[in-house]
């Protein structure tokens, strides 16, 4: 055999074991598995939070406010102390659906039921004890009339005259209900007769 041909031959042998070398260090690089990234993963939604739904307007605000048309306004027997004559007076809820109420309400010396106001109307005691009352049918809540006598003060200053009754104002109404009373008042509207408390819950 030609010596060039036998080279040519011997260095096509050593060419293949090379490339067949590299192939199999080329397989085994690949089999090495690759890492899975954790945010591929989809995340598990969590259930609604039912407490982050929002009440009605209804549920918030309660039961409605206690109109004089809801109330049956009564005046109790008088105990004098001091040169002044105190009344208590009872709201009861006469409705069938509970109602709000409390705070102080309005009281007026009058002539008559539709007569006009006598004197100054009732001043508000300096107390702390205002609450929120809820009255469910039946209930009753109850305040305080202090009516000083008006005979305290001058004639010239009193401008003395005869009261037959009290306008009521049940807390936060503008409508009223008329009680008999007959009492000595002062048409001064400078004299302050009368004083109320706030309405309190009665049991």
């Amino acid at each position: 055999m030609c010596p060039i041909r036998l080279i040519l031959l011997v260095a096509a042998a050593l060419c293949l074991a090379g490339c067949g070398s590299s192939s199999d260090d080329n397989g085994s690089a690949s089999s090495t598995p690759a890492s899975v990234s954790s945010a591929a993963e989809p995340s598990s939604s969590a259930p609604a939070d039912q407490s982050s739904v929002p009440e009605s307007s209804a549920a918030r605000a309660g039961p409605a406010g206690c109109t004089t048309a809801d109330l049956s306004v009564t005046l109790g027997s008088g105990e004098g102390a001091a040169g002044s004559t105190y009344y208590p007076i009872t709201v009861t809820n006469k409705g069938r659906e509970a109602c709000k109420t409390g705070g102080f309400g309005g009281v007026s010396l009058v002539d008559s039921p539709s007569g006009d106001p006598i004197g100054a109307p009732a001043d508000r005691t300096q107390q702390s004890d205002v609450v929120a009352i809820t009255l469910q049918p039946g209930q009753a809540a109850q305040t305080t009339l202090q009516v000083t006598e008006a005979g305290n003060y001058d004639k010239g200053r009193c401008q003395p005259t005869n009261a037959t009754g009290l306008r009521i104002y049940p807390p936060n109404e503008t409508h009223s209900a008329y009680v008999k009373l007959a009492a000595p008042a002062c048409a001064n509207a400078k004299v302050h007769l009368l004083t109320l408390r706030p309405y309190q819950p009665v049991g």
